[in-house]
């Protein structure tokens, strides 16, 4: 594991948001990861807005690419790191339940 820089918070993947983030094309995983840069060194990318069912500190990327929207949640609620909380391809409203579960046991809500 590499040694953050001065001013970078570590990030931190949840469950299988890292995998599931690589398996994103090209476009997409260069468009989340800078934001999840930007969100490193204490910025906000104008691409991240917050996510609707958790209130502040967590946030929302979306990418859209080919037809297709790819979404990576993640929460700057901890000053001393970055937490990715779920990445996915939309498809369906189904999917907002899962996530609204796995935050919710993230918090221990």
């Amino acid at each position: 594991m590499r040694r953050p820089a001065h001013g970078e918070q570590p990030l931190y993947w949840v469950g299988s948001a890292r995998r599931d983030l690589l398996s994103f094309p090209e476009a997409v995983k260069d468009g989340i990861g800078t934001a999840l840069s930007v969100a490193q060194f204490g910025g906000k990318h104008p691409a991240a807005k917050p996510w609707k069912g958790a209130g502040s500190g967590v946030l929302e990327v979306v990418e859209d690419h080919d037809g297709n929207t790819y979404r990576a949640v993640y929460t700057v609620r901890f000053r001393w790191a970055i937490y990715v909380l779920h990445c996915f391809q939309k498809k369906s409203r189904r999917g907002i339940g899962r996530l609204n579960r796995m935050w919710n046991s993230f918090c221990g809500a």
